[in-house]
């Protein structure tokens, strides 16, 4: 049996160089209609989806962050007055909501238009809607229960090629996967794996069979923080050996049945399977295409969408909220007053928010 320890020089092997040269042939292997199409659709989601990254903060509370990291980032950064804060604590917050919320679901967008040569496109699994169906119809507290027992929590989107199916977790990054998900994902692979080839197979009785696929839209094999390898470890030990580590290295296969397939596609691989699961490497211009899309659909939505103005007033609001809440020296113990320096009293007072619900 394969240890851990045997598998993680494997799956850290391949080493990602750009080549101006590789570049400029991927580049002549773009679809411009499908960057098009890619273009337009991004370019509706983010008229319609954007501005809520930023539209419904109204006052500080809104940005509320963790107090002792903003006041050490106030101090080393020099933020000295409220427009500069106002600005870093806006980019800041704007930039994690695109990393989580928005941009799983802009993900979607990209993905729905692939596989390239295959009608059958990467949609959300008929069973997981099945399963929101019921919950829409419980109370919070029900589905909060309800939830611990999903079989297709973890399965982002599905697709049949050439008599397999498959079945994709997606996150975000390198770094998007914890701890506490290692364990998650690897208790729903170990739980429902075969759940998920029965009723697969209850859909398409000619499948031969699933692939389980792990994948981390940007980054590479080198770069990420491991966890994704340690759920690939963690199957070793649960019914999973390795399938062909010379011809198929970082692919594992059940034990049993030898049908069901568990790997990790990151950053270039993974769009690049999204364009072929079969033969990814057929295919290896996509996170291009995707790119492309985006980069035409900003320059269009950002434009129509007024959302440059739409920014600057919210910094601007945020910027006057920030001058209110600082305290006046009457408000405060002499020997505070003498010791604390204005500036440090603005960043003390920046964190307030932190610690109260109203009144900021």
């Amino acid at each position: 049996m394969t240890s851990a320890k045997d598998i993680y020089p494997v799956l850290k092997k391949d080493k990602s160089v750009f080549e101006p040269n590789e570049i400029k042939k991927l580049f002549s292997q773009v679809d411009e209609q499908r960057v098009e199409s890619i273009s337009n659709r991004v370019g509706q989601y983010l008229l319609t989806n954007l501005p809520n990254a930023f539209d419904k903060r109204s006052g500080i509370k809104d940005y509320r962050t963790n107090p002792y990291v903003l006041m050490t980032s106030a101090s080393v950064l020099n933020f000295d007055d409220p427009e500069r804060l106002a600005i870093f604590l806006f980019n800041s917050k704007f930039y994690m909501a695109l990393e989580t919320s928005f941009g799983k679901s802009i993900e979607s967008v990209f993905i729905d238009h692939y596989p390239i040569d295959s009608h059958l496109k990467w949609e959300d699994p008929k069973e997981k809607l099945h399963e929101f169906e019921i919950l829409s119809t419980l109370s919070r507290e029900e589905k909060a229960q309800e939830r611990l027992g999903s079989v297709w929590r973890e399965i982002d989107k599905s697709t049949e090629y050439n008599l397999r199916r498959y079945l994709l977790t997606i996150k975000s990054g390198p770094n998007t996967i914890n701890d506490t998900q290692v364990q998650g994902m690897t208790k729903a692979i170990i739980d429902n794996y075969k759940n998920w080839y029965s009723a697969s197979v209850s859909q398409n009785p000619n499948l031969n069979g699933i692939d389980i696929v792990i994948g981390l839209t940007y980054g590479t094999d080198r770069t990420t923080n491991n966890k994704e390898n340690q759920i690939l470890a963690k199957l070793l030990a649960n019914g999973f050996i390795e399938e062909d580590r010379t011809h198929l290295p970082g692919v594992l296969i059940d034990e049993e049945s030898k049908k069901i397939r568990v790997y990790r596609k990151i950053g270039r691989k993974f769009w690049s399977f999204v364009g072929n699961p079969e033969n990814p490497q057929q295919n290896e211009y996509i996170f291009l295409e995707v790119l492309l899309g985006l980069a035409k659909a900003l320059s269009k939505g950002i434009k129509e969408g007024n959302i440059e103005s739409r920014v600057n007033l919210k910094m601007l609001q945020l910027s006057e909220a920030l001058k209110k809440i600082q305290f006046e020296n009457d408000n405060l113990p002499s020997w505070i007053s003498k010791e604390f320096t204005d500036d440090e009293l603005f960043w003390f007072s920046t964190t307030m928010s932190a610690f109260f619900d109203e009144g900021i």
